[in-house]
């Protein structure tokens, strides 16, 4: 991203030169401190339990005293909302590269500086979410499980994706490399992939279309839990009273020793 990017780190009072790492993503307008002050007790416990490690990162660049990050006055667009892409238009193409950022910089980082293991897996929420489905779909030897929480499910096709994938891609067509309906064409390495999605989102309809993914999934045989939550919305409230399922699932499949 060529400036200062902060992460938060969680790690297990047992760490091991190889416990394994779960990385999270947040969603629209979070930074990197959003998951631990709202769901962390519950995600760093379920984290001790199961031996690993967890990452938390920023979701997009942002100015620091040598640089000058380009920003919209627009939630779902500029800081804060990167979408999980390498942005190839100006003015973002300087600095949006999270994709990048979250797929080689930051893990190895995280295994140098930290020492830890090579193993990992990746969940989030909302763009968070999209952006850990796209990245473990597109690179399916560098994560062992994946999962999200009301994620945006067919970016392409939704507002959301719409303005970003214009902006940073240069049109909505170029997205569809980073849209985890699309890459969804035959059943891949993971043996399930768990989605937590609440009923009452105000989003689900407009935004996160879930029954794109399960389409996808049920057309190419890739086995797909999609919890349908009753009475939950996009908060999180609703991150914090499953996210201890999903580190469970991760710790499983991460086999932390």
């Amino acid at each position: 991203t060529k400036t200062d990017m902060i992460f938060g780190l969680y790690l297990p009072l047992k760490k091991t030169p190889k416990t394994p790492v779960l990385y999270w993503l947040s969603g629209l307008t979070c930074n990197d401190t959003n998951f631990g002050d709202k769901a962390g007790s519950r995600a760093f416990n379920a984290a001790e339990k199961a031996g690993i490690a967890m990452v938390l990162p920023d979701t997009s660049p942002r100015s620091d005293d040598n640089n000058d990050v380009p920003n919209v006055d627009s939630y779902d667009l500029g800081v804060g909302a990167g979408f999980y892409v390498n942005a190839t238009e100006a003015p973002y193409n300087t600095h949006y590269h999270m994709y990048k950022y979250i797929t080689e910089e930051l893990p190895q980082l995280i295994e140098k500086e930290f020492d830890l293991g090579p193993k990992k897996s990746i969940c989030g929420h909302s763009m968070g979410g999209h952006g850990a489905l796209t990245i473990a779909l597109k690179n399916p030897s560098e994560w062992e499980s994946v999962s999200a929480f009301a994620p945006i499910c067919n970016p392409t096709n939704c507002p959301w994706g719409e303005k970003a994938f214009t902006a940073y891609l240069g049109s909505v067509e170029a997205g569809k490399v980073h849209d985890a309906t699309c890459l969804l064409t035959e059943k891949t390495k993971y043996d399930d992939i768990l989605v937590d999605q609440g009923d009452a989102d105000n989003f689900l309809k407009e935004q996160l279309k879930p029954e794109a993914l399960q389409a996808a999934a049920d057309k190419c045989g890739q086995k797909i839990t999609i919890n349908m939550r009753e009475g939950f919305d996009h908060s999180y409230h609703f991150i914090a009273a499953f996210i201890e399922d999903h580190v469970e699932f991760h710790g499983k499949r991460l086999g932390a020793e």
